[in-house]
């Protein structure tokens, strides 16, 4: 049916025409009748302004809310909607009401026909049910272009009233929106029109939402109409409201369908870029308002989430494979994550509060996403996904943690509790796991491990750990815009984190991998891999700089580095004396001095002459921080180092001075003329200790003194020539050297009749004359270093098994002595006594298991055997020399097991110079590890001391007094005499700064007295 012409008349002509259509199509009671009449006002009339609210009301009027009855219904829908479309494209501010009553009838009847589809496809027939399922995405995607153009002219009239219309309007359309995206499977091919829309339409929504804050937040609104030139003041409370009603409903379905698109596989990226960019902008536009109706932290946690469980997605099909993965592909699963974090980021920024709320959640992201980095660092196949983790996630998972730290509306006593959360559960980590079944699984945690949700489970909080020790590093790093309190507790953390380090699975993580970082200018930074060690020692020095500015944070750090000289554990010690070096190396002269003068006092409180020839003894160990440190400090600190050392008034002095020298003192860090001295007193006394053997009938003296150490010149001379690297060619003599030889010898001889407790004594003298003569091998004579030999192969041969074990700390010195023998013209002969007895000792040498001897021996018989003149070197080594030693049988592979394991050997060193640690290097970094943290805790526990028995003393004998001696009771009252000068001497004269440097001694003193007194009373 057809009515007028196509509206080429007269305007008259063209109203009379329209209005007859209108009219005809009110009157038209059939459906199928009235379709192609709306066609007709689609297609045949180009509409003015002022026909629209007569077409608008047509349209309302025809519009069918009975429930679906087919096709044609579906079609009637279609061509009204098709008409509403062409009218929107003329001004719509005088009928927006019009428009929004008719759009709000359309988006409810077709999201009612979403439920209804189904069914209604099912009954029937199958060419209409496939063009009954494309008419509905069609009008839907109509009814939401028709929106964002009714959006643009919502947001010219913002009054209470007009604003509550359009909330209805906005909750029906992102309601039929939401529904026909997440069910857009139930539409065959042609919803491809609606995922168009539907993002255009959102972004539409949040600016109009937007633009309403803005007038919310004013002073008073203007509402704009046409006819009237007047501006009303309304209710600001009635329109925020209303407002934050629509604001509210428009963020809780763009987190809606933005979660549903992050899990679509990439298919919706527009959606995605519209929902969480819509969300983010809409809470920082609404701060302020909607905290009460809008659920923050909820929003924070869903982007948490999804970024987790996209990078969970990726891990696990990149885990799987064994072929390496590209850097394309890896970039385009990290990009959305770091979109994910980027809006995090940014409602954080605006709502610190809410999110430090959770920020344990906060932080186990950051662990996830770190861990998932650290499994991929132990795949070379996945080593671009790692470089791209680093490059894309970690600025933005960091920035993450900074904005914690960084906002004025988190409390200080917060930003502390989020560094205490870190390094807290460090005690799980020192369980005793020794029983598990596969010990090489104990550093490879899984994908399952690392994306576990129960937090109570103590593997995955082992798995965890390293992840936790790098991005408190962050912390560390970032020290120096952190607030001074945060510096200070970052401080106390310190001692639990060398805690961790002593844990198989954190010690071989740190020695034994290295990590991506960023470096470079901010704009162009470069992924460079680097060491976990050098990382942290990075980060270390980097907090180091930072607690300068605060005194509280550097007495704490300092209490640290004091402290940590003694720690068991040779990697904490090391890590503490590299940050000591770093001090020294830019410190000023006097403050690198007073550092020095406290670290000397530390070393001479402990010297104890039995330690000091123990090599991992206490005094031994901060003897040798303090050398290290020293190599770093100007010369006159290492001068004032010397000085005190030799400080005649102290008893400890030679205890302290072969601490120091057998650790490696500084001996080119001296000024010149302290060097030159230092030296020519060293030579000096051993020259001395030679000629007190020659008058006293070549008898050797045991030191009368408490305090001295046996063969004292003997071991300071030995380690000056071995650790200090001096040279003393014209400080001894050629009768020296005959005494020297002697002396040795004569040492061996006693070392046979010498009682047990005198056999240690003796062997570590002869040690170090071996290491005096290796040194001086170009002075001394061919006769000399025969009779020498002779005597070493007749002790070792003849000793027996229980002195084999004190003679063994000798086999390192053997080992050089051994090694310089190849500079002699011996004659190679089976007769010759001295070629016998070299082959002998390289025999009980190269049997040696330890692994550190097996390496001096295979050094020395390398050095013997490129300078020796023998041939038959085969004669040299035994059938069971250590590296054709099989450790599971205990005996030798075959004849030429040790060439071939020789080979073999050298072959693995020279491929130590790769880039990665094998497996096997790997499994015996965590053997070491453990082995040490077993040494560690043995150390650290104090032994338990039993309560001494209590005894029944009959009433007398606990009255009874015995008699004190004449003498200490003298003592007393001449110490309690002597304090009371002392306290008159203060009193009397103008010493108050001397008075109280000695007040707090004083003090001490009288306690220790009166103690005495009261004793020697009881008695």
């Amino acid at each position: 049916m057809e009515v007028g012409g196509h509206g080429g008349g007269l305007p008259e002509g063209r109203g009379g025409e329209l209005e007859s259509l209108l009219e005809a199509i009110k009157s038209s009671e059939v459906l199928e009748n009235r379709i192609p009449l709306i066609n007709q006002l689609e297609s045949s009339f180009e509409y003015s302004p002022d026909d629209l609210s007569l077409i608008l009301d047509t349209l309302t009027v025809s519009w069918d809310d009975s429930g679906c009855s087919g096709v044609p219904h579906c079609m009637l829908h279609k061509s009204i909607l098709q008409v509403a479309l062409k009218c929107s494209c003329i001004d719509t501010t005088d009928c927006l009401g019009q428009f929004i009553a008719l759009v709000v009838k359309a988006s409810s009847w077709c999201g009612k026909h979403l439920l209804w589809s189904v069914e209604s496809m099912e009954e029937s027939e199958e060419i209409q049910e496939e063009e009954h399922s494309r008419i509905l995405p069609e009008m839907i995607s109509v009814a939401l272009n028709i929106s964002i153009k009714l959006l643009a002219s919502a947001a010219k009239c913002i009054t209470v009233d007009t604003v509550h219309t359009i909330g209805d309007f906005i909750s029906k359309l992102l309601s039929l929106t939401e529904s026909s995206i997440i069910d857009s499977k139930k539409f065959h091919g042609a919803a491809t029109d609606i995922a168009r829309e539907a993002p255009i339409f959102l972004d539409e929504t949040a600016k109009l939402c937007r633009a309403y804050f803005e007038a919310a937040k004013a002073d008073n609104c203007k509402m704009s109409i046409p006819d009237e030139d007047t501006t009303v003041k309304h209710s600001k409370q009635g329109l925020a409201s209303a407002v934050i009603t629509i604001a509210s409903s428009t963020i809780q379905t763009l987190c809606q369908l933005g979660t549903y698109a992050a899990s679509s596989g990439g298919s919706q990226v527009a959606l995605l870029n519209v929902s969480w960019k819509g969300v983010v902008s809409l809470l920082q536009s609404g701060k302020g308002m909607i905290e009460e109706k809008v659920n923050v932290r909820g929003i924070i946690l869903t982007l948490l989430s999804v970024s987790i469980e996209s990078l969970r997605v990726a891990a696990e099909t990149w885990c799987t494979p064994v072929e390496a993965i590209g850097t394309s592909e890896t970039r385009r699963a990290f990009l959305p994550i770091k979109f994910f974090l980027i809006n995090a980021v940014r409602i954080c920024s605006a709502y610190p509060s809410e999110a430090m709320a959770i920020h344990k959640n906060i932080i186990r992201c950051a662990l996830v996403i770190t861990s998932t980095g650290i499994l991929f660092s132990k795949k070379p196949q996945l080593k671009a996904a790692n470089e791209a983790l680093v490059e894309l996630l970690d600025p933005t998972l960091f920035a993450l943690l900074d904005t914690l730290m960084k906002s004025s509306e988190v409390t200080t006593e917060s930003k502390c509790q989020l560094v205490h959360y870190f390094l807290a559960n460090e005690e799980a980590s020192s369980l005793d796991h020794m029983e598990q079944a596969n010990q090489r699984e104990i550093n490879l945690p899984s994908v399952d491990c690392i994306f576990s949700t129960d937090s109570g489970v103590d593997h995955r909080n082992r798995a965890l750990l390293p992840a936790e020790l790098i991005v408190f590093l962050h912390f560390l790093d970032a020290s120096p815009w952190l607030i001074e309190e945060v510096v200070i507790e970052l401080s106390k953390k310190l001692q639990t984190l060398l805690n961790i380090l002593t844990s198989e699975d954190i010690y071989s993580y740190v020695l034994g991998f290295e990590i991506p970082a960023l470096h470079g200018a901010d704009h162009s930074p470069a992924v460079v891999w680097q060491p976990v060690y050098a990382r942290l020692i990075q980060a270390l020095k980097t907090f180091m700089i930072s607690t300068v500015a605060s005194s509280a944070a550097w007495n704490e750090l300092e209490a640290f580095l004091l402290e940590g000289l003694f720690h068991p554990h040779f990697l904490c010690l090391e890590i503490i004396t590299e940050l000591w070096c770093f001090f020294m190396r830019h410190a000023e002269t006097e403050t690198s001095i007073n550092i020095v003068s406290q670290l000397f006092l530390l070393l001479k409180v402990i010297a104890s002459p039995v330690e000091v020839l123990v090599p991992l003894s206490g005094l031994r160990k901060v003897a040798r921080s303090l050398c290290i440190i020293l190599s770093y400090a100007p010369s006159a600190t290492v001068d004032q180092v010397y000085t005190c050392v030799h400080d005649e008034n102290s008893s400890k002095s030679s205890v302290l001075h072969l601490a120091l020298l057998m650790e490696g003192f500084p001996f080119d860090s001296l000024s010149g003329g302290v060097k030159e001295l230092a030296v020519k007193k060293t030579f000096a006394s051993f020259a001395g200790y030679l000629e007190s053997y020659s008058k006293n009938h070549r008898a050797i003296n045991v030191p009368t003194s408490s305090w001295g150490v046996m063969g004292f010149p003997v071991h300071a001379l030995a380690s000056a020539l071995q650790r200090c690297e001096i040279k003393g060619d014209s400080a001894i003599d050629e009768k020296s050297i005959t005494v020297m030889f002697k002396f040795a010898i004569s040492l061996i001889n006693m070392y046979g009749t010498a009682p047990d407790s005198s056999k240690d004594y003796l062997a570590k003298q002869i040690s170090s004359m071996l290491d005096i003569i290796s040194n001086m091998r170009h002075l001394c004579a061919f006769s000399e270093m025969e009779k020498l030999t002779l005597q070493l192969h007749t002790l070792f041969l003849s000793t027996s098994d229980n002195s084999n074990a004190v003679l063994s700390q000798c086999k390192p010195s053997v080992a050089s002595f051994m090694a310089i023998l190849g500079h002699l013209n011996v004659t190679e002969d089976d007769a010759n006594e001295l070629c016998s007895a070299m082959s002998d000792l390289y025999h009980i040498l190269l049997k040696e298991r330890h692994w550190a001897l097996i390496h001096l021996a295979m050094g020395s018989f390398g050095y013997f055997a490129a300078r020796t003149s023998f041939t038959q070197l085969w004669r040299f080594v035994p059938g069971d020399a250590a590296l054709s030693y099989n450790a599971i049988t205990g005996t030798s592979i075959d004849e030429n097991g040790f060439m071939v394991e020789l080979r073999a050997y050298l072959q693995k060193e020279a491929a130590l110079h790769t880039d990665r640690w094998s497996e096997e290097q790997f499994w015996f970094l965590v053997s070491e590890g453990r082995a040490l943290k077993k040494l560690f805790e043995t150390s650290s526990e104090i032994p338990a001391v039993s309560e001494p028995e209590k005894t029944v003393t009959s009433k007398d004998a606990s009255t009874k007094k015995r008699k004190m001696p004449d003498g200490i009771c003298e003592g007393v009252v001449l110490l309690q005499n002597g304090l009371k000068v002392m306290r008159g001497a203060f009193d009397e004269a103008d010493f108050a700064e001397l008075k109280d440097r000695f007040a707090a001694h004083l003090s001490r003193l009288e306690d220790a007295v009166s103690q005495i007194a009261s004793l020697s009373g009881e008695i």
